[in-house]
């Protein structure tokens, strides 16, 4: 009758013991989880910063690849997609498909991609690399006045969340009002570029 006392204990020791280590594992493994930080820049809510209120843009001139001018006007009634770009861009291929899906995606005239070259190109050259990868954008060179080569990067340098990161890897959004709106930051892709566009701008209608 002991032996069987003793064996019914050790059968509810065993099956405690095991479960408090069940228990104990389980809780491990819900703290390990929740220590880990969740990194997925492919979502919208990591790639994308809004500007509220929307920024004014500083005046600027700029020349296209026809050498007319371009300036703040040429941004009005449109929504614009800006780009800066350079001859040391390593990544400006991947990010010009993206631009190029994105424009070709939304086929709105009222849409426009505008390329800024921040590195010395001609606009003609700037222009027949973007045409290269079946990008049809504005192609712009900013008047070679210090004010205005300093004063437009600068700005849209100091209106990133993340100072540190390079204008080569952000496209700013600027809305038909000519303010700056958004920043996109990649890794990102087009889809869901356009899907925040589409959010942003049934935003801005519902404001008038």
């Amino acid at each position: 009758m002991q032996n069987m006392f003793k064996n019914v204990h050790s059968k509810r020791f065993l099956l405690t013991y095991l479960g408090l280590v069940a228990l104990l594992l389980l809780f491990f493994l819900s703290m390990s989880q929740e220590q880990q930080p969740f990194e997925s820049p492919a979502e919208p809510g990591a790639m994308l910063t809004m500007f509220e209120p929307n920024l004014e843009i500083p005046q600027f001139l700029a020349h296209n690849a026809d050498n007319s001018v371009f300036t703040n006007d040429a941004l009005v009634g449109k929504w614009s997609f800006i780009f800066f770009t350079s001859a040391d861009c390593y990544d400006c291929e991947a990010i010009f498909k993206v631009l190029a899906n994105l424009k070709a995606g939304l086929a709105n005239r009222a849409v426009q991609i505008v390329l800024v070259d921040r590195s010395g190109l001609q606009a003609s050259e700037l222009l027949a690399v973007s045409q290269s990868h079946d990008l049809t954008a504005q192609v712009i060179t900013v008047a070679a006045a210090a004010t205005d080569k300093n004063s437009l990067p600068a700005f849209f340098t100091r209106s990133r969340a993340f100072a540190h990161q390079d204008l080569g890897y952000a496209v700013f959004l600027v809305n038909p009002k000519a303010k700056l709106t958004a920043r996109f930051q990649a890794p990102f892709t087009s889809v869901l570029i356009r899907q925040s566009f589409i959010q942003i701008r049934a935003e801005y209608a519902s404001k008038g």
